[in-house]
């Protein structure tokens, strides 16, 4: 027999799915026809679950749903902190705490960031992408993924496919960002997950003790990526980082080629 608080919050996700238009998830469109609603295939799909499973998260079955299906779901489905949090509790999991919890861009920095024809995304502190324009989604398809962390990702084996020369020209750097943001925001608790996260993969931990003497890194640094639907070759690009003034909840990035003559198709 179902619970009548699971079975009430299937009704709720129910609900929050078909007003989900899925033309604002970007990288997703090979979705066929023109609804204005994601099904429970869709969101299967790009969950990485069954079919099944997921509807039985809306059925309020009471299943060992993995936390990190939860964040999927709320990622996706744009959920507010307070239905995140819901989510969460519901299915038997601690609500996300962050330092800037439930922070979001704004209306006009969303604008900016789409209107880019370069791949370009927003972070929180503890560099969960919050949002991703279409370019980003085409060319880096990891920062569509339901629970990216542009920190993580770039330390895990898999980033080496996209960031090349990166002993040489990605680790330290990325590494001293990482560093100075643990420092600046202690009480963030993401960030300290993401950290632990980090130092846990195959040679940071040797990387780490070798590079205390971090510094500043040069924002105009150009550094090698690969993208296979632009050159066939490795390309230098700047990665620039915008704040907005006097707010620290919220970083725009943006990946322009040194060679102005190369464009994101």
């Amino acid at each position: 027999m179902l619970d009548a608080r699971r079975e009430d919050l299937g009704h709720m996700l129910r609900a929050w799915r078909m007003a989900r238009d899925p033309a604002l998830l970007p990288g997703t469109m090979p979705f066929r026809g023109h609804r204005s609603y994601l099904t429970q295939l869709d969101m299967a799909l790009l969950l990485g679950v069954s079919e099944r499973w997921y509807r039985a998260l809306e059925r309020g079955e009471d299943r060992r749903y993995a936390p990190e299906m939860i964040a999927g779901v709320a990622r996706i489905l744009d959920l507010s902190p307070r239905q995140t949090a819901a989510l969460h509790r519901g299915t038997g999991h601690q609500p996300p705490q962050r330092g800037a919890a439930g922070v979001r861009p704004d209306a006009a920095l969303l604008d900016l960031m789409h209107q880019q024809r370069r791949v370009s995304w927003i972070c929180d502190q503890a560099w969960d992408v919050v949002a991703v324009n279409a370019v980003a989604a085409r060319h880096c398809p990891w920062l569509a993924h339901p629970d990216a962390n542009a920190m993580t990702w770039a330390f895990s084996a898999e980033a080496g496919y996209q960031l090349r020369d990166w002993d040489t020209r990605w680790a330290v750097p990325l590494l001293t960002e990482l560093r100075l943001a643990w420092q600046r925001w202690p009480d963030n608790p993401r960030l300290e997950e993401v950290v632990r996260t980090v130092r846990r993969e195959s040679g940071v931990a040797e990387l780490w003790a070798g590079t205390a003497e971090v510094d500043d890194c040069p924002g105009d640094e150009a550094r090698p990526m690969y993208f296979p639907l632009v050159a066939p070759d490795p390309i230098d690009v700047h990665l620039a980082t915008y704040t907005r003034f006097d707010d620290t909840a919220l970083r725009w990035f943006v990946l322009t080629p040194v060679d102005a003559s190369i464009t994101f198709p």
